[in-house]
Protein backbone atom coordinates (compact mmCIF):
# COMPACT_ATOMS: atom_id res chain seq x y z
CA UNK A 1 0.00 0.00 0.00
CA UNK A 2 2.75 2.40 0.53
CA UNK A 3 4.31 1.87 -2.61
CA UNK A 4 1.46 2.12 -4.10
CA UNK A 5 1.08 5.79 -2.73
CA UNK A 6 5.04 6.22 -3.11
CA UNK A 7 4.20 5.61 -6.73
CA UNK A 8 1.35 7.60 -6.90
CA UNK A 9 2.75 10.99 -5.43
CA UNK A 10 5.73 10.08 -7.71
CA UNK A 11 3.77 9.79 -11.18
CA UNK A 12 1.86 12.84 -10.15
CA UNK A 13 5.10 15.11 -9.64
CA UNK A 14 6.77 14.40 -12.63
CA UNK A 15 6.12 17.07 -14.79
CA UNK A 16 6.85 19.68 -11.95
CA UNK A 17 10.26 18.79 -10.65
CA UNK A 18 13.10 17.44 -12.19
CA UNK A 19 14.68 13.79 -12.08
CA UNK A 20 17.57 14.70 -9.31
CA UNK A 21 14.31 15.65 -7.04
CA UNK A 22 12.30 13.44 -7.78
CA UNK A 23 14.66 10.64 -6.47
CA UNK A 24 14.97 12.60 -3.20
CA UNK A 25 10.95 13.17 -3.18
CA UNK A 26 11.31 9.63 -3.10
CA UNK A 27 13.58 9.10 -0.45
CA UNK A 28 11.74 12.00 1.52
CA UNK A 29 8.14 9.77 1.43
CA UNK A 30 9.96 6.48 2.39
CA UNK A 31 11.41 8.40 5.47
CA UNK A 32 8.12 9.47 6.52
CA UNK A 33 5.57 6.72 5.90
CA UNK A 34 8.25 4.22 7.06
CA UNK A 35 6.39 4.42 10.64
CA UNK A 36 2.89 5.23 9.36
CA UNK A 37 -0.18 2.23 9.07
CA UNK A 38 -1.67 3.06 5.87
CA UNK A 39 -5.28 2.16 5.49
CA UNK A 40 -7.43 1.90 2.49
CA UNK A 41 -10.63 4.38 3.31
CA UNK A 42 -12.89 2.17 2.77
CA UNK A 43 -11.68 -0.14 5.04
CA UNK A 44 -11.46 2.51 7.59
CA UNK A 45 -15.12 3.35 7.37
CA UNK A 46 -16.28 -0.57 7.13
CA UNK A 47 -14.94 -0.50 10.67
CA UNK A 48 -16.37 2.56 11.91
CA UNK A 49 -19.50 3.49 12.87
CA UNK A 50 -20.99 6.00 10.66
CA UNK A 51 -23.58 8.10 11.64
CA UNK A 52 -23.21 10.96 10.14
CA UNK A 53 -26.62 11.00 9.13
CA UNK A 54 -27.68 11.42 12.77
CA UNK A 55 -25.16 13.94 13.16
CA UNK A 56 -26.50 16.00 11.21
CA UNK A 57 -30.34 15.93 11.86
CA UNK A 58 -29.09 16.23 15.56
CA UNK A 59 -27.59 19.47 14.86
CA UNK A 60 -29.98 20.36 12.60
CA UNK A 61 -33.13 20.35 15.33
CA UNK A 62 -30.58 22.23 17.60
CA UNK A 63 -30.78 24.85 14.58
CA UNK A 64 -34.38 25.22 14.83
CA UNK A 65 -34.72 25.20 18.25
CA UNK A 66 -32.41 28.45 18.51
CA UNK A 67 -34.36 30.12 15.95
CA UNK A 68 -32.22 30.12 13.12
CA UNK A 69 -33.73 30.62 9.64
CA UNK A 70 -34.75 27.78 7.44
CA UNK A 71 -32.52 29.07 4.53
CA UNK A 72 -29.54 29.58 7.07
CA UNK A 73 -30.16 25.71 8.16
CA UNK A 74 -30.64 24.67 4.32
CA UNK A 75 -27.12 26.15 3.87
CA UNK A 76 -25.36 24.78 6.42
CA UNK A 77 -26.83 20.95 5.71
CA UNK A 78 -25.90 21.86 1.69
CA UNK A 79 -22.79 22.63 2.60
CA UNK A 80 -22.21 19.36 5.31
CA UNK A 81 -23.42 17.28 1.99
CA UNK A 82 -21.13 18.62 -0.34
CA UNK A 83 -18.36 18.16 1.89
CA UNK A 84 -19.34 14.49 2.33
CA UNK A 85 -19.64 13.71 -1.06
CA UNK A 86 -16.07 14.48 -1.70
CA UNK A 87 -14.62 13.36 2.10
CA UNK A 88 -15.73 10.09 2.67
CA UNK A 89 -15.52 10.04 6.37
CA UNK A 90 -17.12 10.00 9.43
CA UNK A 91 -17.80 13.87 10.90
CA UNK A 92 -16.09 12.41 14.36
CA UNK A 93 -12.53 12.04 12.78
CA UNK A 94 -12.43 15.01 9.99
CA UNK A 95 -8.96 16.38 10.26
CA UNK A 96 -7.57 20.06 8.94
CA UNK A 97 -6.43 17.81 6.04
CA UNK A 98 -9.45 16.42 4.83
CA UNK A 99 -10.89 20.39 5.04
CA UNK A 100 -8.37 21.48 2.59
CA UNK A 101 -8.60 18.82 0.66
CA UNK A 102 -12.32 19.70 0.22
CA UNK A 103 -11.66 23.02 -0.20
CA UNK A 104 -9.05 22.18 -2.78
CA UNK A 105 -11.77 20.40 -4.78
CA UNK A 106 -14.62 23.16 -4.10
CA UNK A 107 -11.73 25.86 -5.74
CA UNK A 108 -12.46 24.21 -8.92
CA UNK A 109 -15.77 24.87 -9.44
CA UNK A 110 -18.14 23.39 -12.39
CA UNK A 111 -18.25 23.51 -15.89
CA UNK A 112 -14.44 24.67 -15.83
CA UNK A 113 -15.16 27.78 -13.86
CA UNK A 114 -13.04 27.69 -11.31
CA UNK A 115 -14.72 29.30 -7.74
CA UNK A 116 -13.32 32.86 -6.91
CA UNK A 117 -11.48 33.54 -2.89
CA UNK A 118 -14.62 34.82 -1.66
CA UNK A 119 -16.95 31.75 -2.52
CA UNK A 120 -14.51 29.27 -1.33
CA UNK A 121 -14.26 31.65 1.76
CA UNK A 122 -18.40 31.68 2.14
CA UNK A 123 -18.45 27.63 1.68
CA UNK A 124 -15.45 27.63 4.55
CA UNK A 125 -17.43 29.60 7.00
CA UNK A 126 -20.52 27.46 6.55
CA UNK A 127 -18.82 24.27 6.69
CA UNK A 128 -17.50 26.12 10.07
CA UNK A 129 -20.62 26.75 11.23
CA UNK A 130 -21.39 22.92 11.08
CA UNK A 131 -18.60 21.98 12.95
CA UNK A 132 -19.17 24.46 15.73
CA UNK A 133 -22.57 22.74 15.85
CA UNK A 134 -20.95 19.43 16.23
CA UNK A 135 -19.32 20.61 18.79
CA UNK A 136 -21.80 22.47 20.47
CA UNK A 137 -23.56 19.12 20.94
CA UNK A 138 -20.59 17.04 22.04
CA UNK A 139 -20.00 15.27 19.07
CA UNK A 140 -16.56 16.73 18.28
CA UNK A 141 -14.11 18.41 21.04
CA UNK A 142 -12.60 20.66 18.62
CA UNK A 143 -13.72 22.54 15.01
CA UNK A 144 -10.86 21.07 12.16
CA UNK A 145 -11.74 24.20 9.94
CA UNK A 146 -10.05 26.82 12.34
CA UNK A 147 -6.72 25.40 11.61
CA UNK A 148 -7.50 26.11 7.88
CA UNK A 149 -6.48 29.26 6.84
CA UNK A 150 -9.21 31.70 4.71
CA UNK A 151 -8.10 32.67 0.85
CA UNK A 152 -6.52 35.81 0.54
CA UNK A 153 -9.78 37.93 -1.79
CA UNK A 154 -9.21 41.23 -2.75
CA UNK A 155 -11.46 43.54 -1.25
CA UNK A 156 -14.11 44.44 -4.41
CA UNK A 157 -15.62 48.50 -3.28
CA UNK A 158 -18.90 48.82 -2.10
CA UNK A 159 -21.89 48.61 -5.27
CA UNK A 160 -24.52 51.25 -5.42
CA UNK A 161 -26.02 53.84 -7.35
CA UNK A 162 -24.66 56.99 -7.98
CA UNK A 163 -27.82 59.51 -8.05
CA UNK A 164 -28.21 60.03 -11.73
CA UNK A 165 -28.38 55.93 -12.30
CA UNK A 166 -31.18 56.52 -9.77
CA UNK A 167 -32.66 59.28 -12.01
CA UNK A 168 -32.92 57.02 -14.77
CA UNK A 169 -34.69 54.22 -13.44
CA UNK A 170 -36.91 56.40 -11.95
CA UNK A 171 -37.94 58.25 -15.09
CA UNK A 172 -38.15 54.73 -17.09
CA UNK A 173 -40.96 53.75 -14.21
CA UNK A 174 -44.30 53.82 -15.82
CA UNK A 175 -47.78 55.57 -13.83
CA UNK A 176 -50.70 54.03 -16.61
CA UNK A 177 -50.74 50.37 -15.05
CA UNK A 178 -51.16 49.15 -11.26
CA UNK A 179 -47.86 46.80 -12.44
CA UNK A 180 -45.69 50.23 -13.19
CA UNK A 181 -47.19 51.49 -10.03
CA UNK A 182 -46.10 48.66 -8.01
CA UNK A 183 -42.27 48.26 -10.07
CA UNK A 184 -42.02 52.25 -8.50
CA UNK A 185 -43.69 51.68 -5.38
CA UNK A 186 -41.16 48.85 -4.94
CA UNK A 187 -38.06 50.53 -5.99
CA UNK A 188 -38.76 53.51 -3.73
CA UNK A 189 -39.91 51.33 -0.54
CA UNK A 190 -36.45 49.57 -1.21
CA UNK A 191 -34.14 52.53 -1.67
CA UNK A 192 -35.96 54.39 1.52
CA UNK A 193 -35.78 51.66 3.91
CA UNK A 194 -33.11 49.56 2.95
CA UNK A 195 -34.92 46.42 3.79
CA UNK A 196 -33.57 42.59 2.61
CA UNK A 197 -35.57 41.06 -0.41
CA UNK A 198 -36.96 38.94 2.09
CA UNK A 199 -38.30 41.05 4.72
CA UNK A 200 -40.64 42.95 2.03
CA UNK A 201 -43.52 40.03 1.32
CA UNK A 202 -44.55 40.21 4.82
CA UNK A 203 -44.97 43.92 5.28
CA UNK A 204 -48.80 44.78 5.70
CA UNK A 205 -50.12 47.95 5.35
CA UNK A 206 -51.92 49.06 8.49
CA UNK A 207 -48.05 48.16 9.73
CA UNK A 208 -46.72 51.71 7.74
CA UNK A 209 -47.60 55.05 9.53
CA UNK A 210 -48.22 57.46 6.37
CA UNK A 211 -47.82 60.56 8.42
CA UNK A 212 -43.90 60.10 9.69
CA UNK A 213 -43.49 57.39 7.38
CA UNK A 214 -42.10 55.08 10.09
CA UNK A 215 -42.17 51.40 10.36
CA UNK A 216 -41.50 48.17 12.24
CA UNK A 217 -39.84 46.24 9.80
CA UNK A 218 -39.22 42.34 11.16
CA UNK A 219 -35.99 40.92 10.04
CA UNK A 220 -36.25 36.94 9.65
CA UNK A 221 -32.07 36.95 9.86
CA UNK A 222 -31.77 38.49 13.33
CA UNK A 223 -35.82 37.37 14.32
CA UNK A 224 -36.11 41.39 15.85
CA UNK A 225 -38.11 44.22 14.70
CA UNK A 226 -36.32 47.52 13.69
CA UNK A 227 -37.06 51.00 12.73
CA UNK A 228 -37.04 52.10 9.27
CA UNK A 229 -38.38 54.69 7.17
CA UNK A 230 -40.40 55.24 4.17
CA UNK A 231 -39.27 58.20 2.69
CA UNK A 232 -41.56 60.97 0.91
CA UNK A 233 -41.77 59.92 -2.33
CA UNK A 234 -41.70 56.57 -1.49
CA UNK A 235 -44.79 57.29 0.35
CA UNK A 236 -46.72 59.19 -2.26
CA UNK A 237 -46.01 55.93 -4.78
CA UNK A 238 -46.60 53.35 -2.35
CA UNK A 239 -50.34 55.70 -2.28
CA UNK A 240 -50.75 55.98 -5.42
CA UNK A 241 -50.04 52.11 -6.49
CA UNK A 242 -52.64 51.27 -3.30
CA UNK A 243 -55.38 53.56 -4.97
CA UNK A 244 -55.57 51.29 -8.31
CA UNK A 245 -55.56 48.04 -5.86
CA UNK A 246 -59.02 46.80 -5.99
CA UNK A 247 -58.16 43.82 -3.13
CA UNK A 248 -58.37 43.55 0.48
CA UNK A 249 -55.37 41.74 0.91
CA UNK A 250 -53.62 43.21 3.96
CA UNK A 251 -50.00 42.75 2.32
CA UNK A 252 -48.30 45.99 1.27
CA UNK A 253 -47.31 44.33 -2.05
CA UNK A 254 -49.19 41.58 -3.60
CA UNK A 255 -48.67 39.11 -6.42
CA UNK A 256 -50.01 40.41 -9.79
CA UNK A 257 -51.96 36.86 -10.97
CA UNK A 258 -52.87 36.32 -7.14
CA UNK A 259 -53.83 39.97 -6.14
CA UNK A 260 -54.44 38.75 -2.48
CA UNK A 261 -50.98 36.66 -2.10
CA UNK A 262 -47.99 38.71 -1.25
CA UNK A 263 -45.29 39.48 -3.32
CA UNK A 264 -42.41 36.80 -3.89
CA UNK A 265 -38.82 37.29 -3.90
CA UNK A 266 -38.29 36.52 -7.00
CA UNK A 267 -41.21 38.71 -8.09
CA UNK A 268 -39.40 41.69 -6.48
CA UNK A 269 -36.19 41.19 -7.93
CA UNK A 270 -38.14 40.72 -11.66
CA UNK A 271 -39.58 44.46 -11.14
CA UNK A 272 -36.09 45.64 -10.43
CA UNK A 273 -34.92 44.07 -13.76
CA UNK A 274 -37.64 45.11 -15.82
CA UNK A 275 -37.21 48.34 -14.51
CA UNK A 276 -33.33 48.66 -15.42
CA UNK A 277 -34.58 46.85 -18.87
CA UNK A 278 -37.24 49.70 -19.51
CA UNK A 279 -33.82 52.11 -19.13
CA UNK A 280 -30.54 53.27 -20.51
CA UNK A 281 -28.60 51.30 -17.56
CA UNK A 282 -26.74 48.26 -18.58
CA UNK A 283 -25.20 47.52 -14.69
CA UNK A 284 -27.25 44.56 -12.95
CA UNK A 285 -29.62 45.88 -10.69
CA UNK A 286 -30.55 43.53 -7.73
CA UNK A 287 -32.06 44.09 -4.23
CA UNK A 288 -29.38 44.41 -2.16
CA UNK A 289 -27.89 46.96 -4.37
CA UNK A 290 -30.96 49.56 -3.19
CA UNK A 291 -30.03 48.36 0.42
CA UNK A 292 -26.19 49.12 -0.48
CA UNK A 293 -26.89 52.76 -1.87
CA UNK A 294 -29.02 53.57 1.25
CA UNK A 295 -26.69 52.62 3.35
CA UNK A 296 -23.98 54.47 0.83
CA UNK A 297 -25.84 57.44 1.00
CA UNK A 298 -26.24 58.19 4.82
CA UNK A 299 -22.75 57.40 5.09
CA UNK A 300 -21.85 60.19 2.61
CA UNK A 301 -24.03 62.66 4.20
CA UNK A 302 -22.19 62.19 7.37
CA UNK A 303 -24.33 59.95 9.59
CA UNK A 304 -22.57 57.74 11.89
CA UNK A 305 -21.82 54.07 11.27
CA UNK A 306 -23.14 52.77 14.53
CA UNK A 307 -26.67 54.52 13.13
CA UNK A 308 -26.61 52.83 9.60
CA UNK A 309 -25.83 49.89 11.23
CA UNK A 310 -28.85 50.39 13.51
CA UNK A 311 -31.18 51.12 9.98
CA UNK A 312 -29.86 48.09 8.53
CA UNK A 313 -30.33 45.28 11.38
CA UNK A 314 -26.56 44.85 11.54
CA UNK A 315 -25.13 44.16 15.05
CA UNK A 316 -21.73 44.58 13.79
CA UNK A 317 -20.24 48.21 12.54
CA UNK A 318 -17.82 46.56 11.00
CA UNK A 319 -20.10 44.80 8.25
CA UNK A 320 -21.85 47.66 7.46
CA UNK A 321 -18.32 49.85 6.51
CA UNK A 322 -16.78 46.35 4.71
CA UNK A 323 -19.73 45.39 2.82
CA UNK A 324 -22.50 48.08 2.67
CA UNK A 325 -21.94 52.01 2.90
CA UNK A 326 -19.41 53.40 0.83
CA UNK A 327 -17.08 56.42 2.18
CA UNK A 328 -17.96 59.64 -0.22
CA UNK A 329 -14.28 59.95 -2.35
CA UNK A 330 -14.97 63.31 -2.89
CA UNK A 331 -15.32 63.83 1.12
CA UNK A 332 -11.69 61.95 0.90
CA UNK A 333 -9.88 63.59 -1.82
CA UNK A 334 -10.70 67.15 -0.24
CA UNK A 335 -9.01 65.49 3.25
CA UNK A 336 -6.13 64.53 1.31
CA UNK A 337 -5.61 68.03 -0.47
CA UNK A 338 -6.40 70.35 2.84
CA UNK A 339 -3.12 68.22 4.72
CA UNK A 340 -1.23 67.40 1.91
CA UNK A 341 0.80 69.72 0.20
Amino acid sequence: MKEMIINDVLLRMQEHITREQLCILEKVLLTVLYTVEVVKMETALSTDFDDNTYMLDYIRLNMQKRDLSDKTIEQYMRTANNFLDVVHKNLRHVEPTDIEFYLNEYAKGHGGKPNSPTTINNERSFLSAVFIWLRRCNFVSQNPVESVPKKKAPKKPIDYLEGTEVEILRASCGTDTIQERRERAVMEFLLSTGARVGEVPDVKIEEINFTTGILLLYGHKDREYREVYISDAARVHIKRYLEMRTDNSPYLFVSVRGETKPIKECAIRAVLRKIRDKSELTRRIYPHLMRKTMASRLRQDGNHLEDIAEILGHANCRVTQEFYAAPNSQELRRIHKRSIA
